[in-house]
């Protein structure tokens, strides 16, 4: 989650320094949004009800958000969005929650870390798919942690979409070189005969 966050902010400061406006998000319309609202609320409510609500939310969440990704698959970074909470949803699936590499936790700097999230557990030589699991370590100071690849293309895919809705343009508005004549007529002005 926290990656995604740091490159919405990157996305969102690289499209206003190109030419973007966060004013431009309100014209840039999505199709679907009450499926994702759909799908926090059933992450929410099985996350704090715990027990046979979670997987269940879980399996809801996901089809809304599904639904959501088809809505709008021609979107700039939808493909990669999908892409990612694919290869989350399957590993999630095959394995019964997030396996977590702890080497990648070591070279992320969190060697000490117990994972006792039912979302997340170890990967051991049992784990199906373990490269698919939280294996890229993101050593950030304080924020270090070790996410998916799905994860890096979820934030991919979050930033690209976040990043044209705002209009950007990959070209750094720039004023064009004035010409000699400009130049001689603003030190004529700047400097005037006596």
């Amino acid at each position: 989650m926290l990656l995604v966050l740091l490159v919405m902010v990157l996305a969102a400061g690289a499209a206003l320094l190109t030419g973007g406006h966060l004013s431009y998000l309100a014209d840039n319309t999505l199709a679907g949004l009450h499926w994702l609202a759909a799908a926090a609320t059933g992450q929410v409510l099985g996350s704090l009800t715990g027990g046979i609500a979670y997987p269940v939310g879980l399996i809801g969440s996901a089809a809304c958000i599904a639904v959501f990704l088809r809505l709008n698959l021609l979107r700039p970074g939808v493909a990669l969005l999908a892409v990612g909470f694919g290869s989350n949803a399957l590993v999630v699936a095959l394995n019964g929650a997030m396996p977590v590499s702890l080497a990648a936790l070591a070279r992320a700097g969190l060697d000490m870390v117990v994972v006792d999230d039912p979302r997340h557990e170890i990967a051991t030589a049992a784990t199906r798919l373990p490269w698919l699991g939280d294996v890229v370590p993101v050593a950030l100071p304080w924020l270090g942690q070790a996410v998916s690849p799905g994860d890096v293309l979820i934030a991919a895919g979050a930033g690209l979409l976040l990043y044209s809705g705002m209009g950007g343009t990959g070209r750094v508005p720039v004023e064009a070189a004035p010409s000699w004549e400009e130049l001689e007529a603003k030190t004529a002005a700047d400097h005037p005969a006596k």
